[in-house]
């Protein structure tokens, strides 16, 4: 049902947001932001929104740490769809490629029984990020990292 009226929330690839910025922490939360109202804007169910926020907070976050290792001002570029089946998601930077040339595998840390002071820090957000998307692809190539993902409607 492409195009259906005027309504971009019934379109069946509607552009719900695209943004090219600067890598940094507080980009990284104007991007969310933006993200927040365009969803918004395109009527996307508030527990799809909630779950783009959580995700793509992680994944953009991920970016700024680890492939530009907190220097500001890199490219990266967030492009999200909504489709019929939720929200297709694709960031591109510039940065380090991911070890191994993939996203990491994403197991859970056993915490069960250690102390609360002994907790690890890290390593909840990928087992996170894969839990809540579906068809993660990764590419490097002409030196940009792309990540493409599905958060389920």
């Amino acid at each position: 049902m492409s195009g259906a009226g005027t309504d971009p929330s019934h379109d069946v690839h509607a552009r719900v947001l695209e943004r090219a910025f600067g890598s940094s922490p507080d980009n990284v939360r104007i991007a969310l932001n933006d993200m927040k109202q365009a969803m918004a804007r395109h009527g996307t169910p508030a527990p799809l929104a909630d779950a783009a926020q959580i995700i793509l907070g992680e994944v953009l976050n991920n970016v700024v740490e680890h492939a530009y290792g907190f220097e500001d001002g890199h490219p990266v570029r967030l492009a999200i769809d909504h489709r019929p089946d939720g929200l297709w998601c694709v960031i591109t930077d510039q940065g380090r490629v991911m070890p191994n040339g993939a996203p990491p595998a994403g197991i859970m840390p056993q915490v069960a029984g250690t102390p609360r002071d002994d907790l690890p820090e890290g390593g909840f957000g990928w087992a996170m990020v894969r839990e809540m998307t579906d068809g993660i692809r990764y590419t490097r190539a002409d030196g940009e990292n792309r990540l493409e993902f599905l958060i389920p409607a």
